[in-house]
């Protein structure tokens, strides 16, 4: 067998045709047995009727007058008993032959014959008959025959010839209707088969286009809302994310890139600087400087970038204690209270109490960090940033709000993504890792962080902690822990 045949045979439409096929055939070949069952038990079952009845009237006359009155009674009925329809024969106890009747046209029943059974019921069997060559064509007699009462046995028979034309010409011809059911199965069973493969020949041939760098191509849609549909669409899904993550990686790489390439031109030039001066150490030392600011730019990109995937892939190494968050806040208040009065923004904490949670206050400070840098950065001279917090049941809430530039409802969904920025102009200086290392750490305490915002509007982000202490005293509602 050659490789295509053999890959052939492989092929799902193929067997899918070829089992439909089968099912179809036998389905319709059984219908045919059960068909020709019944009708030959009611073709076979009239004419046996008459011959059963005929023999019990026979055994019941020999009962009551014994072998030599049947064979009266059977002389006197000649007149009105149609025998050159039966074949008939009466043997005595002996085995000797009493009587023997034939149809005219056909030959006389042969002298070798079944013997007498050894009950008084009815057994039936066929003999062939061949012809006598003067035009009397072969028969096929059904014979029934029974012991009679005190001995001797009845053989009473008809022939079956027509009957059983009738029947081979049935099977004849069912022999001949299979042949195109045999098609007509084949083809409906390719048909059904690639109609219920089509969904995953388009889904092949929609990964074979994306493997040649068609990365548009989709799973066309047939409106049917079955299993294969529901795959073919959430395929279709599938591929609008990775697009999505494709692209989203693109514009990552584009921002690495550009932000790497900014600090890193301002070193290279710093470095010429300093290969140009010769004399002059302060010039020397402002240049290394300037490259270890440039470099240290460099390194926190980076360090953020590997802080955000440990946090994402569970395996940042968190320094876990009680923290006070209202302490974590005032300090973070209190170090970003100078970058606020010389950018002019008034910046202010309500804070009310402790609020102890369990966390790593490192972290802490870096959450707290990002979420200020972002509210000054994006806020203009006379606006003002407020930090609340408070209890929210059996959680710590805080709100870091903002009356500044306000964030796009397109934008919203993925300020927390890695290195992506709203501010397209980048006329704001930032790594765009800021909120995604928020979301990591927050969430690799068991936090959580919502935002609401609009163009021109401000922001305000809000994220929650357990509480440490289990306590679930409210110091201000959830739903006004950070209103600002």
């Amino acid at each position: 067998m050659s490789s295509k045949s053999r890959k052939l045979l492989r092929s799902t439409t193929v067997r899918l045709t070829i089992r439909y096929s089968l099912i179809f055939i036998s389905s319709a070949l059984i219908l045919f047995l059960l068909a020709y069952s019944l009708l030959s038990d009611a073709v076979r079952g009239g004419d046996r009727a008459g011959t059963s009845q005929k023999l019990r009237e026979y055994a019941s006359i020999c009962q009551k007058k014994g072998l030599p009155g049947l064979l009266d009674f059977i002389r006197v009925e000649r007149e009105s008993f149609d025998y050159d329809e039966y074949s008939l024969r009466i043997v005595g106890p002996d085995g000797t032959g009493l009587l023997s009747l034939s149809p005219s046209d056909q030959p006389a029943m042969p002298d070798t014959l079944p013997a007498k059974p050894a009950t008084g019921a009815i057994q039936w069997f066929f003999l062939s008959r061949e012809g006598d060559g003067e035009g009397n064509g072969g028969s096929v007699l059904e014979m029934a025959y029974r012991q009679l009462p005190g001995g001797g046995v009845v053989y009473m028979g008809k022939d079956a010839s027509d009957r059983e034309q009738l029947l081979r010409q049935f099977r004849v011809i069912f022999a001949g209707i299979m042949v195109p059911v045999a098609l007509t199965g084949l083809a409906a069973g390719l048909i059904m088969a690639r109609r219920l493969l089509k969904p995953i020949q388009d889904l092949i041939d929609t990964v074979r286009a994306i493997d040649t760098g068609r990365m548009d191509a989709r799973v066309p849609s047939d409106g049917v809302n079955d299993e294969l549909s529901e795959l073919a669409r959430l395929f279709n899904s599938m591929l609008d994310k990775i697009r999505s993550l494709i692209d989203g990686m693109r514009e990552a790489l584009d921002n690495v890139a550009h932000d790497l390439r900014t600090p890193a031109t301002r070193t290279l030039a710093a470095v010429e600087v300093a290969a140009a001066t010769r004399t002059d150490p302060e010039e020397l030392r402002e240049a290394l400087l300037d490259c270890a600011e440039e470099t240290r730019r460099m390194v926190d990109m980076l360090g953020a970038l590997m802080d955000v995937s440990e946090a994402e892939t569970g395996a940042m190494r968190l320094r876990l204690g009680s923290a006070d968050m209202a302490g974590l806040i005032n300090e973070t208040v209190e170090l970003y209270q100078y970058v606020a009065e010389e950018k002019g923004v008034a910046l202010a904490a309500d804070v009310r109490g402790r609020l102890p949670v369990m966390a790593d206050a490192g972290r802490m400070r870096q959450v707290l960090g990002n979420l200020l840098d972002n509210a000054v950065k994006y806020t203009p001279a006379g606006g003002s940033v407020a930090v609340r917090a408070g209890r929210a049941g059996a959680a710590v809430s805080v709100t870091v709000a903002d009356t500044g530039e306000g964030i796009g409802p397109e934008d919203i969904p993925r300020i927390f993504d890695r290195l992506y920025r709203a501010d397209k102009s980048r006329s704001k200086r930032g790594l765009g890792l800021g909120l995604s290392l928020v979301r990591a750490v927050l969430t690799a305490h068991g936090g959580s962080i919502e935002v609401e915002s609009a163009p021109g509007a401000g922001s305000r982000f809000t994220f929650t902690l357990p509480a440490s202490d289990g306590m679930c005293l409210l110091d201000s509602p959830p739903g006004e822990a950070g209103r600002g």
